[in-house]
Formats: structure tokens, sequence, C-alpha cells
């Protein structure tokens, strides 16, 4: 008899480290092969968005991802069957052509700023973390990463932050503070194996249930 699929939520604002959390705790369970899906994997391609512009684009609200999709591939993932997920490239801002085959797995790990503004998904996740950052670090690491990895300007991520994220942020992200399981804070200088230790005891705490 297999082991039933534990779905592990992790939510959080932008580049507040949930990302590399989830990494983390995909680390400690590999060997029982966790593996982690990213939400942003299930934006809604450019191609389909009359007058696309990245810089305007509401990247921000649950409506820019296909959570309808992501709620049905955790649905079959929790029943015992594989699917293929969409991969989505930020520097041309649609889904690749290839997409990743994933399996059931003992520990499944999902991380995404709306998780659990979605009832759907939250529904589907036996355990959900919110890491919280302050706004301040959150725009530092958002600027270093969206100039370094996903070819922005200072002056496109500056203004997208002020306009679209941090007030995005506000209505959307951390009202599903109060919705999770455990809340971590991310504040300083990360140590994701530290900050991953309370989620690991409350996982294996909530398999041996």
């Amino acid at each position: 008899m297999t082991d039933p699929v534990f779905l592990l939520g992790i939510v959080g604002g932008s580049a507040s480290g949930k990302s590399r959390l989830a990494e983390a705790l995909a680390r400690h369970f590999a060997r029982q092969g966790a593996y982690v899906i990213p939400e942003d994997d299930y934006y809604i391609d450019a191609t389909v968005i009359p007058d696309f512009n990245a810089d305007t684009f509401n990247f921000d609200e649950p409506a820019a991802k296909d959570h309808d999709l992501l709620a049905a591939h955790l649905d079959r993932l929790k029943a015992g069957e594989a699917v293929d997920t969409p991969l989505y490239d930020f520097r041309t801002h649609s889904r690749r052509a290839e997409t990743a085959q994933r399996r059931p797995a003992p520990v499944i790990l999902v991380e995404g700023l709306h998780l659990l503004a979605s009832p759907d998904i939250a529904g589907t996740l036996d355990l959900a973390v919110f890491v919280d950052a302050c706004e301040q670090t959150r725009f530092a690491r958002r600027m270093a990463r969206d100039v370094s990895e996903r070819a922005r300007t200072p002056e496109s991520v500056t203004l997208q932050f002020n306009t679209i994220v941090q007030p995005m942020h506000e209505r959307h992200v951390e009202p599903q503070r109060t919705r999770a399981d455990i809340v971590v804070e991310n504040m300083g200088k990360p140590d994701f194996d530290a900050l991953a230790r309370p989620v690991i005891h409350a996982v294996n705490a909530q398999r041996r249930k």
C-alpha cells in the first residue's frame, strides 16, 4: 500500500522567501520523493490576454492565475494520478511548449501568493504555512530578483511594486495569514533550515495522526 499524498502549502508575499522555504522543505523530505509545484507556473498565458503589457499587468491578483487548473491537478495527485503541469516563462510571460510530469508522492509542496485565496486549493491542502516578511524587506529582495532573473529595469520594478504589488499584498495576500496553520517570520538574513524546523515538526505530527 502506497503512502497517501500530503499536500503542504507555502503562502506569502512577493519575495517573502516562500520559494526558498519550500525548497528547504523539499530537500528535507527528498527521500520520500518530495518536490515543489510553483503556483507561478499557473499564470494565464500572456498570449491570450488582450493588450498585454508586463509593466502594468496585475500579476498580483488571484485572477492572474488559472486556479481551476491547479486545483484540478492537486485533486488528481491526491487521488493517486499523475499530471502534466504547465511551465511559465517570465521572460516571455507565456507558457513553455513543454510541461512537467508530476507523480503522486508522500509529500508534495505547493508554493505561491494566493493558495489560500482559492477555497478549492485551500481545501486540498493538508497543512498551510504563511511566510511573513515586512514591506521593505520584500521590496529589496524583489528588486534584486527581477532585475537579475526576469530582465526588468529598476524603474519598472519600483513602479510595479508601489502601484500593484504592495496594494495587492494588502488586499489579497495579508488576509491569508489568518487562514494558515503556521506563520513563520522571515525578516532578516534568512536561515531557511531553521525556518523549516517548525514546519517539519508540524508535518510529521499531522502525518502520524
